[in-house]
């Protein structure tokens, strides 16, 4: 009878493929747990969610609108807008459906790297990289999988780059696919693609297949990326007039994030060797104990390989891992602006790296025959127990800091029925979440001081008054007599009266 470390590990290599199904049933479950209800972000997502509804509202798939008026806060190219203005089309207003494009390319990530991982290593280390994926912190939480944001988005682009760089020298024409790919990337994030176009160069470089390249196909290649990203620069500075918003995405995205720290952000050398402690950890830190197992070792080679348990080590795919991580993390310490989800494309690097290393640190142990008991314990210490501690992580986020709170329940609520009006208009600037929650969930045409009233609403549909709420102080309520009509039915609302106290301070 076959001792159960080594039981589980038959049984992963024989059902490798039902192991992987469950580490994809694991994803989504940590994806749409709640994601519906979760409270919108202010930040980012509620703004890029108003744009792609508005974008898909009125049909205009090359300037994009907040507010009705043209976008020049967020300077996005249009790929992310159009893959949630289509969840809008299909599936209709609503958090879920600004969401659901980043959670399906997070689910299409985990299950892309569970694939590589079995082509470059073998079946258990996949399927543990899959599960450490799947339950990492930081690629799950604020702007990342679980948000309507682009970089789950971006990781999915930069993640099927990465997996043909290893056979990009069987043959000359691989480089076109590749830049197909890199097209995509800039058309969801602009120059973020710029530490992978790094990775890449490095890799070719210190593999030396930039030698079995080929004038022709790299030509086609470069034609390719220039003519997609060429193609929406055209249409967006013919549709603008001047190629305005193309050199403000170069000057602020590029120029003014590199020189100078904006969006509240924060700026440090170490900023995110600390942040991935933090929101990758445990695994860190065994990747550092493998580390100094292996060269007390003294043979690296021969330590890299001490059991059947541990996969052959492949060093071009070595190197790949280590310039994957590494570039990204040196490049974006030396960026002033810093945000801890610039980093969200090496996790599925790490997860190989931290996969590999607890399986390494596992074969280290003394074999079942001496100590039965060890291996066992050296299993559920540096792969259960991980795994158990950010799952716990996760949930408690999810179940316990996600949901909307209850000013958002409120807004959510609201419904042109259940108000009697189809026009929202209100007494101050709405947050980014509050428009989102009215215009794209609510169905109204929000008005807010600044715009003129929609010309949509028809007499018979009266306006509702919505007196918004800031920090530090509480407007004060119109008189009844000067509510227009079915405003009463807000300012009678007990909710409403939360709502509005939600944000006052003293």
């Amino acid at each position: 009878m076959l001792p159960p470390v080594s039981a589980l590990g038959s049984f992963v290599d024989r059902h490798d493929r039902w192991c992987a199904a469950l580490v994809l049933a694991l994803m989504a479950c940590n994806l749409f747990l709640g994601l519906a209800t979760s409270n919108v972000n202010d930040y980012d997502e509620a703004r890029y969610g108003v744009t792609a509804y508005e974008m898909q509202q009125q049909r205009t798939f090359v300037l994009d609108t907040y507010a009705g008026q043209r976008e020049v806060w967020a300077l996005k190219p249009p790929l992310g807008y159009w893959l949630m203005a289509l969840s809008f089309a299909l599936f209709g207003g609503s958090a879920l459906a600004m969401r659901l494009p980043s959670a399906l390319c997070a689910l299409a990530a985990v299950a892309v790297t569970m694939g590589a991982a079995r082509r470059w290593f073998d079946r258990r280390l996949a399927v543990l990289a899959g599960a450490i994926l799947a339950t990492t912190f930081g690629f799950l939480s604020n702007h990342g999988a679980r948000s309507g944001d682009f970089d789950a988005g971006l990781t999915l682009v930069l993640l099927l780059v990465a997996v043909q760089l290893p056979g990009i020298a069987e043959s000359p024409w691989r480089v076109v696919p590749v830049a197909l790919v890199f097209a995509c990337g800039f058309l969801l994030k602009s120059f973020a693609i710029a530490p992978m176009v790094l990775v890449a160069g490095a890799y070719l470089l210190w593999t030396r297949a930039w030698r079995r390249l080929r004038l022709v196909p790299c030509a086609v290649a470069l034609g390719l990326f220039a003519l997609v990203v060429g193609a929406w620069a055209f249409a967006r500075w013919r549709a603008d007039g001047s190629p305005d918003f193309l050199l403000r995405m170069f000057r602020e995205d590029v120029v003014g994030r590199s020189t100078s720290i904006v969006d509240q952000s924060t700026s440090s050398p170490f900023g995110y060797v600390t942040g991935i402690f933090d929101r990758f950890a445990p695994w860190p830190v065994l990747m550092l104990a493998a580390a100094g197992v292996a060269l007390r070792a003294g043979d690296p080679q021969r330590a890299a390989r001490p059991a059947r348990l541990q996969p052959p080590v492949r060093p071009e795919i070595t190197r790949l891992l280590v310039l994957w991580i590494g570039i990204p993390l040196v490049f974006f310490s030396v960026v002033r602006t810093q945000h801890h989800w610039y980093l969200d494309p090496t996790y599925p690097a790490l997860a190989m790296a931290a996969a590999g290393c607890a399986l390494f640190l596992v074969a280290r142990t003394p074999p079942p025959t001496r100590y039965p008991r060890r291996r066992t314990l050296a299993v559920a210490a540096l792969v259960a127990l991980p795994l158990a501690l950010c799952e716990a992580r996760l949930l408690g986020r999810l179940l316990l800091k996600e949901p909307m709170s209850a000013d958002q329940r409120f807004l959510h609520g609201l419904t042109p029925a259940a108000t009697g009006c189809r026009e929202i208009r209100t007494t101050c600037r709405l947050l980014h979440s509050e428009r989102f929650l009215l215009e794209v969930a609510g169905g109204f045409e929000v008005v807010e001081p600044w715009q003129p009233p929609s010309l949509a609403v028809r007499p018979a549909e009266a306006a509702c008054l919505l007196v918004g709420k800031r920090p530090w102080r509480l407007p004060p309520a119109p008189p009844p007599d000067r509510l227009p009509p079915h405003g009463r039915l807000l300012a009678d609302s007990p909710d409403y009266a939360l709502y509005r106290g939600a944000g006052a301070g003293p």
